[in-house]
């Protein structure tokens, strides 16, 4: 161990609940991330230097940094990529601290999937061929039921924030829409996770139009909204703040193809067998079902708490709800190795 490691310390979320029918629907994306941020463990605000915020749709949040507790000082920045807004964040803090230029710093993300819907800033997912729709319809029930097991079991629990909102689901629709309440009357329920998985899962498998021809688009994963936030730091700084690590980051980078992903393991000094859970971003179930088979890993290392097939996929916030899945993952089977890949 190093006091220059780059350490983990806090990994939070807010429920990922379904684009505009969901219990998040009418909260725009600057309260979604309000609200994860503020969730910050308090004795960490006073170090944060820089904050990014991975957002497809581009909007800014220097508002936000008032109200979260924040010294005056901190940056917070807006990445903005039809695929990568949730990955580049990561990759940027990481050289901020390698650097020097900080010691601490957060990872962020929020999407309202429900507000920017019709503006057409989402990537849609990759599909690839070869890939039957048996194996799609196989991986993506597994994705579910992982994913209920998950929530039955309260695993995410201590990591994902409710959030009260001024509607609540109707509980007797079978389509979750969701039914306004008056500002007089406050606050409504609190939103969970069972927003989104308490009602049996759709299936994924629908037809689109593309010019003139109908493509079978598989299962993918359906837009959502909410927002996640991850606090790194130096391990010297973890000791003088006085907080624990929860993990720690061994390398962030942007790279292309499976050998400059097996590349960077070596790199990092281990062995792809070494690897107990890999985190891969579920866009769609082809494009995980490819890389499995590209990298040679066992079906049950992949996502085994389920992912964004189930819970739904506010693009920006991938990244940072990835690095905490892979470290609560992590936690449960009493692993030491985790890789979060997102395609």
């Amino acid at each position: 161990m190093s006091p220059k490691d780059i350490v983990i310390t806090s990994a939070l979320r807010t429920p990922f609940t379904k684009a505009l029918k969901g219990g998040l629907a009418r909260t725009p994306p600057s309260v979604l991330l309000t609200h994860v941020l503020k969730a910050t463990p308090d004795s960490m605000k006073p170090h944060i230097q820089e904050i990014y915020v991975g957002n497809s749709a581009g909007h800014t949040f220097t508002d936000v940094l008032g109200e979260c507790g924040f010294p005056k000082a901190t940056q917070i920045s807006t990445i903005s990529h039809s695929r990568l807004s949730s990955a580049i964040p990561t990759t940027l803090l990481a050289t901020s601290i390698r650097t020097g230029a900080a010691t601490c710093g957060i990872v962020a993300g929020v999407e309202s999937a429900t507000k920017d819907y019709a503006r057409k800033h989402f990537s849609p997912p990759r599909q690839v061929l070869g890939v039957s729709a048996k194996q799609e319809k196989g991986y993506g029930d597994h994705s579910y039921a992982a994913a209920v097991k998950a929530f039955e079991d309260r695993f995410w629990a201590d990591m994902t924030i409710p959030v009260a909102t001024h509607a609540e689901l109707n509980l007797d629709a079978d389509t979750g829409e969701v039914v306004g309440k008056t500002e007089e009357e406050g606050h409504g329920r609190a939103v969970t996770e069972d927003d989104w998985l308490r009602t049996e899962r759709e299936d994924g498998m629908h037809e689109a139009k593309r010019g003139e021809e109908d493509v079978d688009e598989g299962y993918v994963a359906k837009p959502a909204d909410g927002a996640a936030a991850v606090v790194f730091m130096t391990r010297d700084k973890a000791a003088e703040v006085g907080v624990r690590p929860i993990g720690q980051l061994i390398d962030s980078e942007v790279v292309e193809g499976i050998d400059e992903v097996l590349d960077m393991i070596r790199d990092a000094g281990i062995t792809k067998d070494d690897v107990d859970v890999w985190e891969i971003h579920e866009s769609s179930a082809s494009e995980v079902i490819d890389l499995m088979h590209k990298l040679h890993v066992s079906p049950t290392t992949v996502n085994p708490n389920g992912g964004a097939l189930a819970l739904g996929d506010p693009p920006g916030a991938a990244g940072a709800r990835l690095l905490g899945s892979v470290l609560a993952s992590l936690r449960d089977i009493d692993g030491k190795y985790g890789v979060v890949l997102i395609p």
